[in-house]
Order: C-alpha cells, then sequence, then structure tokens
C-alpha cells in the first residue's frame, strides 16, 4: 500500500507518482498488444456506405487488400462487404413523432412520406434488388377513422408522387402490392392509383422481354392491408383448392416451396434484413413465413427521423453480422470436432 507523503497538503509522493506512470504504462503496453493482433479489418467496421460502386479488388488499394471507394475519398470498406438482397421495413413512429412535437397526426404521416421516397433511392444506389415497406395492416383498421382517411388520402398523394418521381416506362423500379386491395373499405381512388403503378410496371417488363435490352429493377413492395397470418391462411386456402382439383395427388409434394407458391409474397426472396423504427423490437404480423432467418435491426428513430445516417448504420450492423441459418461455421465445427476427438 502507497502512503500519502508527509509534505505540504495536496502534495503526492514519489511512490504515488511512479504507481500511476506504471498502470498508465501498463494499459498503454496491453492496449498496443491487442492491436498488433487484431487486423484492422476485423476489429471494426465503419458505419458508413458509398452509394456508386461496392466493389473488392485485391489488386488495388492498400497492402492489406483493402480498396477505396467513396465519394467523399475517406470511407473504408473490408473486402467482405455484404450487402442484403432484400431488406424489409416496418415505418413505424409517425403518431408518435408528431405528439412529441405537438402537430397533428397527419404531419408525422406526411414526413414519413418523404423518408419512404429517399429510402427507395437510398437502397437503389446501394445494389439492393427487393424491398418491402408496411404501408398498413389488417390491425390498423382499429385506429380512428380520421386517422385512416387521412393515411388513405396521403397514400393515394404518394402514389402518384411516386409515378412522377420514378416513371415507369423509364424506371429501374417494380411496383409490387402485398395485402387485400379488393377490401372495400380502401377507397376507390387509392386502389386505382396503386394498381395503375403495378400496371405501368408490369406492361415495361413485358416489353422489355419482347426485346433484347436486359434490365434488372428493384422490386420495391408495398404492403397495405396487408397481414402476415392472414397471407399464410390465404394461401392454406389456394393450396387446399389446388388438392381439391387434382393439381397436388401426393401429400409429400407439399414443400416450403410449393407452400411460399402460393403466398402473396411468392417470388420475392425472404428478407435478409427487417427494420422497424421507433426502437419497438416486434414484428407486428409482418412477413412471418419469410422472417425464419432475417437479421433483425431496431433503430431507435422515429420514421419521420429514419434519414440516410439512420440507413447506413443499419446496413453496417447488417454487414458484421455472421448469418449460420442453422448450422456452425466452418472453423467453429473444426475447433468443436479437435476438442471432441482428444477427449476420445
Amino acid at each position: 500500500m502507497v502512503k500519502k507523503s508527509q509534505g505540504k497538503s495536496g502534495e503526492i509522493s514519489k511512490e504515488i507518482v511512479t504507481a500511476l506512470l506504471s498502470r498508465k504504462l501498463s494499459f498503454l503496453l496491453a492496449a498496443f498488444f491487442l492491436c498488433s493482433l487484431t487486423p484492422i479489418s476485423e476489429a471494426f467496421v465503419i458505419p458508413s456506405i458509398h452509394h456508386q460502386t461496392r466493389k473488392f479488388s485485391s489488386k488495388k488499394g492498400n497492402s492489406n487488400g483493402w480498396n477505396l471507394y467513396s465519394s467523399s475519398g475517406s470511407q473504408y470498406f473490408a473486402p467482405d462487404l455484404r450487402v442484403p438482397r432484400h431488406v424489409a421495413v416496418i415505418c413505424d413512429g409517425n403518431s408518435r413523432w408528431a405528439k412529441n412535437r405537438c402537430l397533428p397526426t397527419a404531419v408525422g404521416h406526411i414526413i414519413g412520406a418523404d423518408r419512404f421516397v429517399e429510402l427507395i433511392e437510398y437502397l437503389q444506389a446501394d445494389g439492393i434488388q427487393y424491398c418491402t415497406f408496411f404501408g398498413f395492416s389488417t390491425e390498423n383498421w382499429k385506429r380512428s377513422e380520421a386517422e385512416i382517411q387521412s393515411i388513405f388520402e396521403l397514400m393515394e398523394q404518394l402514389a402518384n408522387r411516386f409515378a412522377n418521381r420514378f416513371p415507369p416506362e423509364t424506371s429501374e423500379i417494380e411496383i409490387r402490392l402485398l395485402g387485400d386491395l379488393d377490401d372495400t373499405r380502401i377507397p376507390e381512388g387509392l386502389r386505382a392509383a396503386l394498381r395503375g403503378l403495378q400496371d405501368a410496371n408490369e406492361k415495361r417488363r413485358l416489353a422489355l422481354l419482347q426485346s433484347s435490352i436486359t434490365s434488372t429493377p428493384m422490386t420495391v413492395n408495398l404492403a397495405i392491408n396487408y397481414g402476415g397470418r392472414q397471407d399464410i391462411l390465404r394461401a392454406t386456402k389456394l393450396l387446399a383448392i389446388a388438392v381439391k382439383d387434382g393439381k397436388i395427388e401426393n401429400p409429400d409434394d407439399i414443400t416450403e416451396e410449393v407452400f411460399a407458391s402460393f403466398l402473396g409474397t411468392a417470388g420475392t426472396p425472404d428478407p435478409d434484413m427487417i427494420i422497424r423504427t421507433s426502437g419497438e423490437s416486434r414484428l407486428s404480423n409482418f412477413l412471418l413465413w419469410n422472417c425464419a432467418y432475417s437479421e433483425i435491426y431496431i433503430a431507435r428513430a422515429m420514421w419521420p427521423d429514419f434519414n440516410r445516417d439512420c440507413w447506413e448504420a443499419a446496413l453496417a450492423w447488417y454487414q458484421q453480422r455472421q448469418r449460420r441459418f442453422g448450422s456452425r461455421e466452418p472453423c467453429e465445427e473444426r475447433v468443436r470436432f479437435n476438442i471432441m476427438k482428444k477427449k476420445e
């Protein structure tokens, strides 16, 4: 134990100074030792994403095999940079965002509509092939009639705005609709606007098939009046009809792939990442069949505040995930096998 010096008040003895310096030096040496063992590419991933190109080549870049691809010229990317193929978003927090600012609920939905258009541009720039937005759930009918009406009016305006922002004739974006749009509670104007978007995209797709032009557009799924359980129930009924009609005779022919073909999401791969805003950690009946191995990212930001930085943080988080799909990594399996072999 180090004793205080007997000199003036507040004076520290040489022993204390020596002890403090020794402790500080120990921390510095330990930090240096750990950094020397951990390659920078494994130590961290900088949460910033380039929006123009995402390629890696060991022939260029620095000696560690890294490449610099950035509009600002200052971002680093690991060689195993992974981009999700399908991103699904639960756009939550519009009402709370407005309430926290003493604004009408409709204002939150209006600002949220802006975020929707902006995020599509970010996703497209980052090479995302599929995205699904949860716009209105089958449970949202429990809200007040005034709020539901304002949501539908805004959706109709957004559909027309979307058509102008991403013209179906030239845009590299395809629109798909999920959910029960035959529900008569949905205004006819909204249903017509949404189906107009989908029909225009379908015409363009058929025109491209007949021509020699190759195109790989991003698919945007709009889940409106959608519920995961309802989608599964509907698929089960369609499957039962197929069995009754003799299209499926052997029960063993009913596989996961066959069942999935009856879902409203048929043809769309399962989401690699589901983003939910507002800090709430639940799925809310969203893509229940499809999310078996989705990485779920909970963003604290309310949906109207979910900007480019929030998206980049979510993508950086996803890139650090190790997706095993129920199995083990090869290196982990080898270690486990060697330990068991030694015990034998």
